[in-house]
């Protein structure tokens, strides 16, 4: 049996509460944030969870093996060196931290630990992302030369994310994912980032986020400084690129999110708002459905992906496997997003 502990219980945290207490071979034992209204959610999933408002308490428990970590990403470094430190494994939220330097530090104090740390880039784990990799790996697409996102969304009613010193930034906070899919799909080393983007309209002394499904309505931002448009070119070693479109102030009904993938030989792979998955092309001839199960790695207990991910967390700790998101995966696409924030500052 597994015991964890879990250290911020947000919408995020809170939902990894729930999915864990749904696994079989893990308890869960306590929770820590500094946020009553959190406090009061988690113990709503569990009943008999001890809460706590100081971490702390929760990585000196003799009786936790592990603990989930979902504070925003300026804590990432503290707290997860701490958990290291007291010998607890690991599973820490994407990004591994907001800047290189504290996402090397968490790297150097988990070599050699002999504890599991797994990182949150949740569409590892997802089925749809998963058969995207598995018909790309075949060779029936050829060599795959571009894969490109369109992300058209709403913002986020989160008040760290607006500032780049505690977020790195919404290409860090948000599409690390998204680059994280293009180096797998495209399975070369990214050595090129050009990047442009700035402030539409999420900016100015005071913003008002309208975010359709926030616990907090109409959350005002002050002086946000981040970017809420951007466009990025990624070059990799074997001449393929990567392209990114970003919008962070549509409106619903949004446009979502869509990712493709093209093959040398003109076949096409299109995932659309993370519940369709297309292809056509050449060989794969005219554009038809694939079909894929969309509840199994979820289980309604939060983004696609997320139920598998855990359960594999629980698998490595028993096994004393390597995650399949680990933190070399982690920082390979933190490297691109740093990249794009730079070349978007520096112009």
């Amino acid at each position: 049996m597994i015991r964890l502990g879990f250290i911020g219980c947000g919408d995020m945290g809170s939902g990894h509460v729930a999915g864990f207490h749904m696994i079989e071979g893990c308890r869960v034992i306590a929770a820590a944030d500094t946020s009553e209204e959190s406090i009061r959610r988690c113990a709503g999933i569990v009943p008999n969870i001890e809460m706590f408002s100081d971490y702390r308490e929760i990585v000196a428990r003799k009786d936790i093996d592990a603990v989930v970590i979902s504070v925003p990403n300026f804590l990432h470094k503290e707290v997860t060196l701490a958990a290291l430190a007291a010998g607890k494994h690991v599973f820490l939220e994407k990004p591994v931290a907001q800047n290189i330097e504290d996402c090397d530090a968490i790297i150097k104090a988990h070599s050699g630990s002999g504890l599991t740390l797994q990182v949150g880039l949740v569409y590892r784990y997802s089925n749809l992302y998963r058969s995207i990799a598995q018909i790309s790996e075949t060779g029936q697409m050829g060599d795959i030369y571009m894969v490109y996102c369109r992300e058209h969304r709403e913002n986020f009613p989160m008040p760290w994310f607006f500032d780049p010193e505690k977020s790195g930034g919404a290409l860090v906070d948000k599409n690390c994912h998204h680059f994280d899919l293009f180096n797998w799909f495209i399975r070369s080393r990214p050595v090129r980032v050009f990047a442009y983007g700035g402030q539409h309209v999420v900016k100015g002394d005071e913003y008002t986020i309208k975010c359709s499904y926030s616990r907090k309505p109409g959350l005002i931002i002050k002086k946000p400084g981040i970017v809420d448009h951007a466009n990025v070119t990624i070059d990799y070693e074997n001449g393929a690129i990567g392209t990114l479109s970003l919008c962070m102030y549509e409106k619903e009904p949004i446009q979502g999110l869509e990712i493709g993938v093209i093959g040398s030989n003109g076949t096409h792979l299109v995932a659309q708002r993370d519940v369709m998955l297309t292809a056509g092309g050449g060989p794969l001839e005219e554009d038809h459905e694939i079909p894929v199960d969309y509840y199994s790695d979820n289980e309604d207990v939060g983004h696609l992906g997320c139920q598998t991910e855990r359960k594999e967390f629980i698998r490595c700790i028993e096994q004393g496997a390597a995650p399949y998101c680990n933190l070399r995966t982690a920082r390979e696409c933190l490297v691109v997003s740093f990249a794009a924030e730079k070349s978007i500052r520096e112009k």
